[in-house]
């Protein structure tokens, strides 16, 4: 027979992956709500318009212009209502024409060449254009202090043996994941410090080690779906933040429930190592 101690442990756990459930499903509606919306629907539109670049057209751009960040061509940007800038130089590039010709040999015979070749054509980012406003998906700082289950959050990377470091992070990142070391912009108030952490500890737990295959959206979508169980549990709501940013790696409904052993078993693991550490009340 079970000891009280082992059947409340169970007990317990298994109120915890109620929890967590829960507040996946929840997670999951605002995600699918987010992408019925309007707005979302028309943000694709506009989107799926814009080419996607090979990595050294990618390149290119950011050697000639490396603070752009919406690229298309002249008359795409008419397209999408606005107009390239009187004296705006074009960032240059290389565009493929495939071609199709007959090649005539020595005994008369033809054949038909396929091919592509490349020529230089000029882009422009769309701080060089001026017209109507793209439409967005806002995806909100998380405003909230959250002092208590930020210093929690500190102290499991201490235990888990991974390396935390503060500072000012270009390209708009709040945060990164490199394998053993994370680093999280501290100019944001300390909630969204707190969400930011969360999310790159589950990258560290989930997405280094040889795991299966997986996307950068999927790997996205289940370090946020993590982060938001994790704030939950300990009184930080980042459903708008969270749903959003989702929606916008292509994450649904479906897609998270898919991870839903890995969103869950991951969320867990964390709360149980800011619980281990005493924290009663993460959140200020």
């Amino acid at each position: 027979m079970a000891s009280l101690s082992q059947a409340s442990g169970k007990d317990k756990a298994k109120q915890l992956r109620q929890r967590i459930d829960a507040s996946v499903d929840s997670l999951a509606k605002a995600v699918d709500d987010v992408r019925a919306s309007e707005t979302f629907q028309r943000f694709l539109e506009v989107q799926a318009r814009f080419h996607k670049y090979s990595w050294h057209n990618c390149f290119l751009i950011c050697m000639q212009r490396p603070d752009a960040t919406q690229v298309a061509g002249y008359r795409t940007w008419q397209k999408l209502g606005r107009q390239v800038c009187k004296g705006e130089r074009g960032i240059m590039i290389f565009a493929p024409r495939p071609f199709k010709r007959e090649v005539e040999h020595e005994n008369g015979d033809t054949e038909k060449v396929e091919g592509i070749y490349f020529r230089a054509v000029h882009v422009f980012d769309v701080a060089q254009t001026d017209g109507e406003d793209l439409p967005t998906v806002d995806v909100p700082t998380i405003e909230a202090a959250a002092d208590g289950l930020l210093a929690s959050l500190e102290r499991v990377c201490v235990n888990r043996g991974v390396k935390l470091d503060y500072g000012k992070l270009d390209g708009g990142r709040y945060g990164v994941s490199k394998r053993g070391t994370v680093e999280v912009d501290n100019s944001h108030p300390t909630g969204q410090q707190a969400k930011t952490l969360a999310h790159e500890l589950a990258h560290e737990a989930l997405h280094w080690e040889d795991k299966g295959p997986f996307t950068r959206s999927l790997a996205e979508l289940e370090a946020e779906s993590v982060a938001y169980v994790v704030c939950l549990h300990f009184g930080l709501d980042t459903e708008v933040r969270s749903s959003r940013y989702i929606a916008l790696w292509d994450g649904d409904s479906k897609a998270l429930r898919a991870s839903l052993e890995r969103i869950a078993n991951t969320a867990r693991d964390i709360i149980d190592d800011v619980e281990a550490l005493g924290a009663r009340k993460a959140v200020a």
